[in-house]
């Protein structure tokens, strides 16, 4: 598991928590550069909008207008709700590292390690449909 401290943030996995306790979507790594940019990116814990109960960080204003003028758009893109792609589709839940994704068909997958990921990108149409059969069960919650 990858830990490091920025400010008030730790990141650990695909949720982040600040100083207060409260969470962060994508380990603080900005939505709208994963869709937008296809970089996965650290986002700005001052730059911030929370939709549905989560917050999510931003690289700067621009991509917090972006995200605030259709979150739906940068929030149906990552799947799995930032779970490895990879565990789901062997049927376990495993934490992402959000600095390993791939796009598929305009769709952002994120992997718990670099093993998780080659495996993904040799057969992405295989694991995705295998994936989406098992987050059906493992993230019903």
């Amino acid at each position: 598991m990858h830990r490091f401290t920025l400010a008030a943030l730790v990141v650990s996995s695909a949720v982040t928590a600040f100083a207060d306790g409260s969470k962060v979507k994508l380990g603080g790594y900005c939505p709208v550069a994963y869709v937008s940019a296809n970089k996965a990116l650290p986002g700005d814990l001052k730059v911030t909008s929370e939709v549905d109960g989560r917050v999510y960080a931003f690289i700067n204003e621009g991509a917090k207008k972006a995200f605030d003028a259709d979150p739906q758009k940068f929030t149906s893109a990552i799947q799995y709700d930032a779970w490895c792609a990879t565990g789901l589709a062997t049927g376990k839940r495993i934490p992402s590292d959000p600095a390993l994704f791939s796009v598929v068909d305009g769709k952002v997958y994120l992997f718990s390690s670099k093993g998780a990921k080659d495996t993904f990108d040799k057969a992405p149409k295989e694991l995705v449909a295998k994936a989406d059969a098992q987050a059906k069960k493992l993230l019903a919650d």
